[in-house]
């Protein structure tokens, strides 16, 4: 056997995928700074080449992708989209295939995942705020103000006029008055998601590959019982009539109830598949959770209740 052509064959191979990575990253993240909002879909795979490449090819591979799309991002973009891609995307695509390999579990690789990912925007905000002179809270404001009059414009072009735009105004007045009170709550939820999708793309592409890790079936997934009380105490604290108590509340309480929409999701998945579900009615619902905000709130409480009820478990009969 020809040990250096394997090695050789082996490099060649591993460089290709890094090389490939790199491309689809790039036009995944490039596609969501170019064409928002529809691109925000294409962002949210954008870390997967890192993570297949880190499960797949190794360490290297992996750092290849991560700094080749990050140069190019900068190159064309911007400083700013640069760090803003090695932040997200960087730290999904090499840190949570790193716990998966190191035994964690899928739910325990998103949270420290997402946690190491806040605490560096959060540093990174800091840094900047310090640097420039400029207040975090000022310069969020102003960019959410900004992009909501944008879309004023949008529709003001579009031919909207009178007390049809007077309202559109006055919507969005109110939509830019929540998101800046709420915005570490969405970015959270966005940063929960991003890993949540990678992790289910990772786990049905490398089913057949010889990697050394087990990511579980998403419909086992369950919260911690202890969950509840901070839902209770976050909940019991925007009674109170002092907003700089109520502000980080209403933010907890919106991140819990992702949580338990997830556990819901989770119910809903281990019943599809109990019960054979036909893939038309599967792909139903999904639209509809897209499209019917109340639905949600429904599937978050299915998790709630699934604490007591515990849906998942077969309910044995007793003789009588």
């Amino acid at each position: 056997m020809n040990f250096k052509s394997t090695a050789d064959h082996e490099l060649h191979v591993r460089l290709k995928a890094s090389l490939l990575g790199v491309v689809g990253s790039f036009v995944l993240f490039a596609a969501y700074l170019a064409i928002p909002p529809i691109g925000i879909f294409s962002g949210i795979l954008a870390p997967f080449p890192a993570a297949y490449n880190r499960l797949v090819s190794g360490r290297i591979s992996s750092f290849i992708v991560i700094i080749g799309a990050t140069t190019a991002i900068t190159a064309l973009f911007g400083v700013f989209a640069g760090l803003m891609y090695l932040g997200m995307c960087g730290m999904i695509g090499f840190l949570m295939p790193e716990l998966l390999f190191r035994g964690f579990s899928g739910s325990r690789a998103i949270f420290w995942t997402t946690a190491a990912n806040l605490l560096i925007f959060s540093a990174g905000f800091i840094i900047y705020s310090s640097a420039s002179g400029i207040n975090l809270q000022a310069l969020v404001s102003t960019e959410i103000s900004s992009s909501l009059k944008q879309a004023v414009a949008i529709y003001e072009k579009s031919g909207v006029t009178g007390e049809d735009l007077e309202l559109i105004k006055r919507s969005m007045a109110t939509a830019a008055e929540m998101l800046q009170r709420l915005y570490p709550a969405l970015v959270t939820a966005l940063l929960v998601l991003i890993a949540g999708c990678n992790l289910a793309l990772l786990r049905k592409t490398i089913a057949k590959k010889a990697v050394n890790i087990t990511i579980e079936d998403f419909s086992t997934f369950k919260n911690p019982d202890l969950l509840v009380w901070i839902l209770i105490a976050s909940g019991s604290i925007l009674l109170l009539p002092m907003s700089i108590i109520t502000t980080p509340a209403l933010n907890i309480l919106l991140v819990v109830a992702l949580l338990y929409f997830f556990q819901g999701m989770a119910v809903i998945s281990a019943l599809i598949k109990k019960h054979s579900v036909p893939a038309f009615m599967r792909i139903l619902f999904y639209v509809m959770l897209i499209i019917q905000p109340y639905l949600l709130a429904i599937v978050a409480s299915i998790g709630l209740f699934d604490l007591w009820v515990d849906f998942r478990t077969p309910k044995t009969q007793e003789n009588l």
